[in-house]
């Protein structure tokens, strides 16, 4: 028998990578999705703008009932039809359309695939497929327009973007046709946005499209342009990188205020364009996380009445459980907003005793144990577990039946619930091998100085003002955190500013702020206030930049307080995780309090040994279906740590991680 158990796996925590669907199960709620998100793609591209009138709620009587199960299915089966965006809780009422935006600008940085090589620097990003089908459907309509015009070439424009750009190169024919005219063009491919009766708040945005998707590689112009999108504040030079004026910017130091604004308008553009490629798909997962705070709840409820009311294109799912749901979030909405949400929900119903069976099928299936197959299926056991044929189980209080059945005929002891160090332990792992979540989280970083850390012996959390949302007063020190993911360099320098005079007003104060390794270095090498904000670094600033290892590392505490905020983990409750957590995280709380580190940004990171060990790991897998790390690790000789060997991972969807007691195990899966 094996050493793991093929029921250990109790949580979907990424609904990207889901496990083979159980006939049946929850299909009723999956086929009403795809029937709404079917209205915003009838008919040929570019679409009339359209909106559906509803979000939709997907809810179960208790956990465990399969929702981010159910999320992964309508990922699956919407993938290259829609644009999907999986939404954690945001932190901040004041910038949770900010908060967003990220979210969304992330997932369209990257690829969009479901299969092999899931992340490939040169591949062209989800964003840049958006910005071709906008540009040529505008430039077919133009040649459309024309009596002259090639009817072929319009065609060939429309019927594949990317392609009939050459990928944006001046070495392709249209593409260099861009390059050459687009300037001279734009009035007239504003003039074709008007004829199709599309008004964007921001009239930028061509430009910004044009930029990010046909200057590649230039990472700094791509850079500007993802920053733009995500509402953060330009300075002049990053604004002449995308063809912007002085007078089209933000200025550096708007409010909170203003940066919301902006991102809930660059939200409703996007959704506007979204007729040229993609509909949205937003899901909304994990939102018991609300339920703990009436601002957070109330801003939760404006946010999606304001994606139904003022965003076409685009399907809004929300998930809950339904007690905190009805009880703790919906409660704080305004009427207005609740009107927003379909009623009545989709309710999950659980698992069948045949769907119980198929299920046991397929976990032994897919580790290579079905000699287990007739036990795990015995009759006297199985009449326990379903009274009847219709009887409906949660699906994970089922799993964990059968993972003590399983340890029950291996002889071995009832297993206990899983401690916390364990469950950390997996979520970290399965971190290393998520590209799209080990980078920048504004959300999860306040989360930890602010949530995480509170009540912690002699600390006072208070909230912040203007640059800083967060404060810790301890008896040491004060501390402010702030949280920005842009480079402006004006931005930046008020910022060092804003730090100095606050740690002169009252020391000993010092600013943290955090980044991660894929972000420019702050200050950047040509700014011409270097020097102040160097200076104001090596005084009261402390910039944090965040190593892969680090981000999986706190992140990992993030979704294990998610979990248990969403009754995922019994019978660890909230106030154990964190518990748990302030412990785990003391050298942080010590880092974070004491003296400012040294600049220790990271080197960068080798590409082509990423690539080669990822491509090793693949072959590996592939061959051996279901091998543990260390058999992976013996195979490429031995030279690879075992966290090395799981970031490859991040490469390859099809590699699915399984984080047992006594290993964690690789699994190549079709999908």
């Amino acid at each position: 028998m094996l050493e793991v158990n093929p029921f250990d796996d109790l949580i979907v925590n990424e609904p990207r990578r889901p496990e083979p669907a159980v006939s049946g199960l929850n299909e009723k709620p999956l086929q009403a999705l795809l029937a709404q998100f079917q209205r915003l793609v009838e008919g040929e591209l570019p679409h009339p703008q359209r909106r559906l009138t509803h979000a939709q709620l997907v809810t179960s009587i208790q956990p465990g009932f399969g929702k981010s199960h159910l999320i992964g299915r309508l990922f699956k089966s919407l993938h290259e039809r829609a644009t999907l965006v999986y939404v954690r809780p945001f932190q901040n009422p004041a910038l949770a359309f900010q908060s967003l935006m990220a979210t969304v600008v992330k997932e369209m940085h990257f690829p969009d695939r479901l299969d092999t090589d899931a992340w490939r620097p040169s591949e062209p990003t989800q964003l840049d497929e958006l910005a071709c089908g906008v540009l040529a459907h505008l430039l077919a309509d133009l040649i459309a327009k024309n009596p002259e015009g090639d009817q072929t070439q319009e065609k060939t424009l429309r019927a594949d973007p990317v392609s009939a750009f050459g990928q944006g190169l001046e070495t392709d024919i249209w593409g260099k046709w861009m390059h050459e005219h687009f300037r001279s063009s734009q009035p007239a491919f504003e003039q074709a946005l008007m004829r199709r009766k599309i008004e964007l708040n921001s009239p930028e945005w061509l430009r910004v499209l044009f930029s990010y998707a046909f200057k590649y590689p230039n990472e700094e112009i791509r850079r500007a342009a993802l920053d733009w999108i995500a509402g953060q504040p330009l300075s002049v030079e990053q604004g002449e990188l995308l063809g912007l004026r002085s007078a089209e910017l933000m200025a550096a130091e708007s409010s909170a205020e203003a940066l919301n604004e902006v991102s809930r308008l660059r939200l409703i553009d996007l959704c506007r364009l979204a007729c040229f490629y993609r509909p949205f798909v937003f899901c909304f997962d994990q939102t018991e996380a609300y339920g703990h705070s009436e601002a957070l709840a109330r801003t939760f409820g404006m946010v999606v009445a304001t994606l139904v009311n003022d965003a076409g294109h685009h399907l809004t799912l929300v998930t809950s459980n339904l007690t905190p749901w009805r009880d703790r979030i919906q409660t704080h909405f305004e009427d207005a907003d609740r009107q927003r949400i379909a009623h009545p929900p989709l309710y999950l119903n659980g698992l069948t005793r045949e769907q119980g069976e198929e299920l046991i099928r397929l976990r032994l299936e897919t580790t290579n144990a079905q000699e287990m197959l007739d036990p795990m299926l015995a009759e006297d056991w199985l009449s326990r577990e379903f009274q009847t044929t219709q009887e409906r189980r949660g699906t994970r209080q089922f799993l964990q039946d059968c993972k003590e059945r399983w340890e029950e005929l291996a002889h071995r002891p009832k297993p206990q619930p899983a401690k916390l160090e364990q469950l950390y332990e997996e979520r970290r792992l399965k971190l290393l091998a998520d590209p799209k979540r080990l980078l920048f989280d504004a959300d999860a970083l306040q989360w930890l100085v602010k949530q995480c850390a509170a009540g912690l012996p002699s600390f006072t959390i208070y909230q912040g003002t203007g640059y800083f949302t967060v404060g810790w007063g301890t008896p040491s020190t004060a501390v402010l955190f702030g949280f920005e993911a842009g480079s402006n360099w004006r931005r930046w320098a008020a910022i060092a500013r804003h730090a100095q005079n606050r740690a002169d007003d009252n020391p000993p104060l010092k600013a943290i702020l955090f980044r991660d390794e894929t972000q420019p270095s702050i200050p950047g090498p040509a700014w011409k206030v270097a020097g102040e904000i160097n200076a104001a670094k090596t005084e009261c600033l402390h910039l944090i930049v965040l190593t892969r290892d680090e981000l999986a590392a706190l992140y990992a505490g993030y979704d294990l307080y998610s979990e248990a905020l969403g009754g995922d983990i019994p019978p660890h409750t909230v106030e154990h995780v964190l518990g748990f957590l302030q412990k785990q995280f003391a050298p942080w709380w010590a880092r974070l309090t004491g003296a400012i580190d040294p600049d220790s940004r990271a080197p960068e990171p080798k590409p082509d040994d990423e690539q080669a060990l990822a491509n090793g790991v693949r072959g590996i897998v592939e061959r051996g279906k279901f091998l543990s790390v260390n058999e992976v690790i013996a195979k490429l000789g031995g030279q690879v740590t075992q966290d090395a060997v799981l970031a490859a991972c991040r490469y390859h969807v099809a590699i699915r991680v399984h984080v047992h007691p006594n290993m964690t195990v690789l699994q190549w899966q079709k999908l």
